[in-house]
Order: structure tokens, then C-alpha cells, then sequence
């Protein structure tokens, strides 16, 4: 039986990945995504934003289960497709600051 938590939500690499597409399991635009994000920069942005989180290295993306990205689960105070776009909006702007 498969126990399915409520009070969190579950945040893939895949979602912010620009080298995926929509079906493959990105979840947000094209401008908001990243190349190869990690579930460990995820992680440091959740937590930044002042989320209770957590990181769980080693778990894979159903869509790709052959590849053990890690995720990371974040408690729910807002809709998941909120969440999202913040963090992708976070990882964006670490990502071009890097950059520069």
C-alpha cells in the first residue's frame, strides 16, 4: 500500500529542467527553466524562502526512473504551481547571477 502525505509537497528537478519538455516532466516555462538543476540548489531555495524542507538524495522522478536526481519535500502553505514558480523564479535569478 502506497502512503501518500498531505501535508507536503514534492518538488523534482525534472519540473525546472529546460532540456525536458512538458511531457517529459518540466513545469514551468521555458524562460523560467534551467539547465541541469540539482534537487541540492532546489533545496537551498526552499529553505531560503523560509519553507520547512526537506532533502532526499537518491530518489528518482517516475518519468525518469533511471536517473536518482534526489528531491525535495516542502510543507504546503500555499498551491504547489505557487511554489513552483517561486522557486523557479529564485533558481533563475541564482543561475544568471552566477553567470555574471
Amino acid at each position: 500500500m502506497v502512503r501518500t502525505r498531505t501535508d507536503r509537497h514534492i518538488l523534482w528537478p525534472s519540473y525546472f529542467d529546460s532540456g525536458r519538455s512538458r511531457a517529459e516532466g518540466r513545469r514551468v516555462p521555458k524562460a523560467l527553466a534551467v539547465q541541469e538543476p540539482t534537487s541540492l540548489e532546489i533545496f537551498e531555495i526552499a529553505k531560503g524562502l523560509g519553507f520547512g524542507t526537506t532533502h532526499q538524495e537518491g530518489k528518482s522522478y517516475p518519468g525518469n526512473w533511471w536517473a536518482h536526481e534526489g528531491c525535495v519535500s516542502v510543507e504546503k502553505s500555499m498551491k504547489k504551481t505557487e511554489l513552483i514558480e517561486k522557486v523557479a523564479q529564485k533558481l533563475k535569478a541564482l543561475r544568471q547571477k552566477a553567470q555574471a
